[in-house]
Order: structure tokens, then C-alpha cells, then sequence
């Protein structure tokens, strides 16, 4: 199904009239987390706008499948069911920001800061310090936010081939594996090194013409939104950089060095603990072992 040498004539995957697995995916992810929300309803007062908003979204998402291949403009309809799921993700992300410290309030950040030393006899990031230099700080702020993109770029390349078979399955293992994050995150809240061993570094990270913008700007977009273990920017990463080197390879090679940089960067900027680059990495693995054959049971028989 998804192995084979990608061609533009391959059978299209429109999904009409039922629910993908990407759909599948998303509905799921809303469920638990309403039912978190309305089971920590005594820390919510507005845990039924939540659950509603949430119930609303399925039912627009279920209705939709079942509409859009009669609607007299299907192929619009269809371009939105294909890649809605992928927007969705920045939209669920930003309500963690102020969900994650309601349904579980207590961060880990101790604890993983104490796993990381246990293991290194040191804490990684002041460690690092000794490598630090503005040029280098630079050019991983930048490799940073490669994470917003990569995933974007290969659905982008698949879809404009007409590869619509491996555009399915991309855009269902990017759902997957997010939202697997994103309860990752509920579960260990953490807020990061950069906030909790401030006062052990010897002095602030500096760049030299875009680092403070960048950062400033991730910060204002992102907020304070608990999202270190496991590290989703390694997962992320790794998914795409796997699934690029069996769909499209020349698409690899040119992520490659950023994706690379990108992983170096979660820990040298600050962001993460070395353990939330671990547990990223494990999580995107057992995506990749799980994703084919969970792909095919939840994939609708035509």
C-alpha cells in the first residue's frame, strides 16, 4: 500500500462519505481530552464551553465526511478534509497553554532535571556552555523553527505529486504523533531548563542578528504551554526525516542538516532536558512500528 515506488496514477484516497484515520485520530484526541477537562470540572469553571466546543468540532468533522463528496464544490471540500487535520494542531496545541496547568498542576521539572544529572553527573545545558557562541547560538535558533515547517513541506511535496495513498498515511502519522506528545505533555508538565536552571547558567544565550526575535516571537506565539517531555520537535523531526527517506528522497537529503541541527538545538538553546530528547525519540519509533498496521485498521473498507 505505502512501500511500492510512488507514482501520480496511483488509486486516489479521498476518503468519501466516512472517516479517515486521521479523522479518526483527531476525534479520539478531543474525546480524552474533554474527558480530562470535565473530570477536573472543580479546577474548570468553564469545563462544559471546553466539552462543547470540542463535541462541536467531531460532529462538524463527522457530518463533514459524510457531506463533502456531494457537495457541488468537492474538490475544494476534499482539499480541506485532506489537510484540515494538519491545521488543526496548531489550533489544539494553543489550548494547552491554559488547560495543562488546570487538569495536572504540578511540573516536572525537578525530576527531569535530576534524571539528566543522574545520568551525566552534570546538567546538560550548563555543560554545554563551554561550546556556546553567539554565530553557533544563531544558526540553532534558526534550525529551530524548521520544526513548524518540515512536517508542512513533505505533506506539501507529497500532495503536489499526487501521491495521495502516502499523503494519507504522512498526514495520519503527523496527527498520531503530535497528539501522543500533546498527552505526554498533561501527563509531565515541564516547563524547561532554561527557566528552572537559570540561575545555574554563567550567563544568557545571545546571537548575533535574528536570536532575540526569534525567540521573543516563540514565545509570545507558543506562551508558557508545559511542552517538554517528551520532546516533540525530536519526535517530529525524526518522523519526518524517516517518512522522507521512503517517500521522497531527495526531500531527505536537503532536511537532513536541519533536521539534525534542530535535534542539537532543543538542548543547546535551553528548551529541553536531555531525557525529553529520549523520551522523543522512543515516541517516534514506536510510531514508526505502529503506524502501518494501525493506519490499516482504522482505514475505512470501500
Amino acid at each position: 500500500m505505502i512501500t511500492g515506488p510512488a507514482r501520480r496514477d496511483e488509486s486516489p484516497v479521498l476518503f468519501l462519505g466516512s472517516l479517515s484515520p486521521a479523522d479518526k485520530v483527531v476525534i479520539v484526541y478531543l474525546t480524552v481530552l474533554a474527558a480530562l477537562v470535565t473530570v477536573s470540572y472543580s479546577r474548570i469553571s468553564f469545563w462544559w464551553a471546553i466539552a462543547l466546543a470540542h463535541a462541536a468540532v467531531i460532529a462538524l468533522i463527522t457530518v463533514g465526511s459524510r457531506v463533502a463528496h456531494r457537495s457541488p464544490r468537492a474538490r475544494a471540500w476534499r482539499f480541506i478534509r485532506a489537510w484540515y487535520p494538519i491545521v488543526l494542531i496548531g489550533i489544539t496545541f494553543k489550548e494547552l497553554t491554559l488547560l495543562i496547568p488546570l487538569i495536572h498542576p504540578r511540573d516536572f521539572d525537578w525530576e527531569l532535571a535530576r534524571i539528566d544529572y543522574w545520568m551525566f553527573g552534570t546538567h546538560p545545558t550548563v555543560w554545554l556552555e563551554q561550546f556556546t557562541w553567539p554565530v553557533l547560538t544563531e544558526l540553532f535558533q534558526i534550525s529551530y523553527t524548521a520544526y513548524y515547517f518540515l512536517p508542512l513541506i513533505l505533506a506539501a511535496l507529497l500532495w503536489s505529486k499526487g501521491w495521495l495513498e502516502r499523503f494519507h498515511f504522512f498526514a495520519f502519522v503527523v496527527v498520531l504523533g503530535f497528539y501522543l506528545s500533546y498527552l505526554g505533555y498533561i501527563a509531565v508538565p515541564a516547563i524547561g531548563p532554561r527557566f528552572i536552571l537559570a540561575s545555574e547558567q554563567s550567563f544568557p544565550l545571545t546571537g548575533v542578528f535574528s536570536f532575540r526575535f526569534i525567540r521573543e516571537t516563540l514565545d509570545r506565539a507558543e506562551g508558557i504551554t508545559r511542552d517538554c517531555f517528551p520532546s516533540g520537535h525530536t519526535e517530529l523531526t525524526l518522523l519526518v526525516l524517516y517518512y522522507a527517506s521512503r517517500f521522497h528522497r531527495r526531500a531527505f537529503w536537503l532536511m537532513l542538516p536541519a533536521g539534525s541541527a534542530l535535534i542539537i538545538s532543543t538542548v543547546y538553546l535551553r528548551y529541553h532536558y536531555v531525557i525529553d530528547v529520549l523520551a522523543g525519540a522512543a515516541l517516534a519509533l514506536i510510531v514508526i512500528l505502529i503506524a502501518p498496521s494501525l493506519y490499516r485498521a482504522l482505514r475505512p473498507a470501500h
